[in-house]
Formats: C-alpha cells, sequence, structure tokens
C-alpha cells in the first residue's frame, strides 16, 4: 500500500506541475506558426523548425519536450499559407503527442508590405500513462490508469499581423470541449488562449527585437518577456527572458546560412524547484529506486535549429523576408 501512495504521489505531482496541457518553449520567438495558425505561410518562405527541451535537469521523470514543423505558402503570390506540427512531451508516467494541420489566408495592409493572417487548424491529441505503478489491490481503480491512452480532437484559430518592424497575434487552441478517460479517471482537455507581439529596432550594426507571450488555460497564466540583440556582422545573437514567476533565460544563436540559423537556451528556475526535490525513481520491478530528497534541478536545455526556402519571386516582383524575426 506504500508503494501504491507513494505512485500516486508522484503522478498527483505530475499532474499539478502539467496544469497548462500545452508544451512549454523559450525560443518561442521563432516558433509562432505552432500556437497561431494565422501565421502559417505569412512570410513567403517555406520554414521549417525543431525544437529539442529538457526541463529541470536533474530530477528524475522531468518534461521532456520535441517539436517539428512546417509552414508555407501556397504557390507563388498567394494569399494562402498551410503548416503542419508535430509534438511529443513527456511528463513522468504522462505521454502526449500532439499533431495538427493548419491553413490560413493573408490579407495586405498598409503600403509598408504588412499582412494580416486569419487561419485555423485541426488535429489529433494521445495521451497515455506508461510509467509502472503498482498497487497491492489490484483492483484499485485510482492505478488502473498505468500503460492505458485515450485520444481526441484539437482545434485552434488564429489571427497574425506580420511586417518588416512589427507582428502581434492572437490564437485560440484544444477549443473543443471534451474528456480524455484513463481507467476511473477523466481528465478534462481545457482550452488555451495565447497573445503574442514583438518589435524590430533595426540598426547598422545591431538590431534589437523585444518580444512577449502570454498563454493562459483560464485557471493558470504564464507571461514570457524577452529582448534579443542581433548582431549583423558576426550572424550572432544574445537573448535574456523573463518567465513571471518561473524562470529567467538565457539564449544564444548563430546564423550558420543565408537562411538557417541555431539556437540554445537554459532556463534557471526562480521558484519552488530549484529547492531541494521531492521526487523519487523507480526501477523496472516498481521499486523506490532512489528517495534522496536533496536533488536540485539544474535548470533547463533547450535546442533550437530553423530553415527556411525563399521560393523566388515571379517576373517583375521583389521581396523582402527576414529569417530572424518571427
Amino acid at each position: 500500500m506504500k508503494r501504491a501512495l507513494l505512485g500516486i504521489a508522484i503522478l498527483l505531482s505530475v499532474l499539478k506541475v502539467s496544469a497548462q496541457q500545452d508544451a512549454q518553449f523559450s525560443q518561442n520567438m521563432f516558433i509562432s506558426a505552432p500556437i497561431n495558425p494565422g501565421a502559417v505561410g505569412i512570410r513567403g518562405m517555406h520554414c521549417f523548425d525543431l525544437v529539442a527541451r529538457e526541463q529541470w535537469l536533474g530530477f528524475e521523470g522531468r518534461p521532456e519536450t520535441g517539436l517539428l514543423s512546417y509552414n508555407g505558402p501556397i504557390g507563388q503570390m498567394s494569399n494562402f499559407g498551410i503548416g503542419g506540427v508535430l509534438v511529443y512531451d513527456k511528463i513522468g508516467f504522462e505521454n502526449n503527442i500532439f499533431f495538427k494541420v493548419s491553413g490560413a489566408h493573408h490579407i495586405d495592409i498598409g503600403s509598408d508590405g504588412g499582412k494580416l493572417g486569419i487561419g485555423v487548424d485541426f488535429g489529433i491529441i494521445q495521451k497515455g500513462f506508461s510509467g509502472i505503478v503498482k498497487a497491492v489491490d489490484p483492483t484499485d481503480p485510482t492505478v488502473a490508469i498505468n500503460g492505458t491512452n485515450d485520444m481526441g480532437f484539437d482545434l485552434g484559430v488564429g489571427a497574425f499581423y506580420y511586417s518588416r518592424k512589427l507582428y502581434f497575434g492572437v490564437s485560440g487552441q484544444k477549443l473543443l470541449p471534451q474528456k480524455m478517460k484513463f481507467g476511473s479517471a477523466e481528465p478534462r482537455v481545457r482550452p488555451h488562449a495565447y497573445i503574442t507581439a514583438g518589435y524590430n529596432v533595426e540598426g547598422e550594426m545591431v538590431s534589437l527585437r523585444p518580444n512577449m507571450l502570454v498563454k493562459t488555460d483560464f485557471t493558470s497564466t504564464q507571461v514570457d518577456v524577452n529582448l534579443t540583440a542581433f548582431f549583423s556582422e558576426t550572424k550572432f545573437w544574445l537573448g535574456a527572458s523573463y518567465r513571471v514567476q518561473d524562470a529567467i533565460v538565457a539564449n544564444v544563436g548563430y546564423k550558420i546560412g543565408p537562411n538557417t540559423k541555431v539556437g540554445i537556451a537554459y532556463d534557471y528556475t526562480t521558484q519552488g524547484l530549484k529547492k531541494k526535490g521531492t521526487f523519487n525513481s523507480w526501477d523496472e520491478q516498481g521499486n523506490v529506486a532512489n528517495t534522496d530528497n536533496n536533488n536540485r534541478s539544474v535548470g533547463s536545455v533547450e535546442l533550437y535549429f530553423g530553415h527556411c526556402i525563399i521560393p523566388p519571386p515571379p517576373r517583375g516582383f521583389d521581396t523582402y523576408v527576414d529569417p530572424l524575426f518571427l
């Protein structure tokens, strides 16, 4: 019974930590399309993004997240864009897979090349529990979720404005009300809302680009503010972010080609997880392998890779694109 209670305690702590069901990324200024379908194809380039994130290093059962996405225009001089994103998110015993496709219509606004994108996305959500949680009583319904999974659907909408100087977006994700079923547990898929904004202060040698992200599931709210400096001669960028009541983030990157960039971010947790931990590790037989409560998180690390393909403009037309902005 003690083992069962320990397992349930760990599981409940994991569910509490993952209060917001969408994955978290620190270099979100480069991946607007996965959270806002209005942004797909709006830059006129075919862009691929890859992100790998390890959160709360030093803890067993820590969140591990991967993202692969594409977005681009449909044909030359098209006012339509398409995209797709695949996200894998593992948090303790919980495994989540999200896949969705998106489309957007772009409307030219103003004389500075600004565009407004209105988009929608649709996809699937798969949640499962694959950890080892043993109970003395095999009929215990609380532990019956072990080794089970369920699938649901995802719907999102968004509006996104983009120009050479600034971008601004509002979007909603997981808009279909539904419950996932795991034994006797039925967690609800909650809607999420996003607000994103950024501005480009261009200089001859250095460009400053402040941006922000607000994310809420209407139970909890997360706010990220960031300032990134891009150095045109060296092709490096340096940035710092603050995630309110959660973490301080430093990020650095390099433009390795005309349309290819790589980056890394490090999160230093400012809240309780930088203190003594209470996570236990488990062996293959379901026994507690480590009860040392003096573990400390050494932070979170996130790797980013992005590549864009610029289609040739039709004869008689020119185009401006900035693969680092957005």
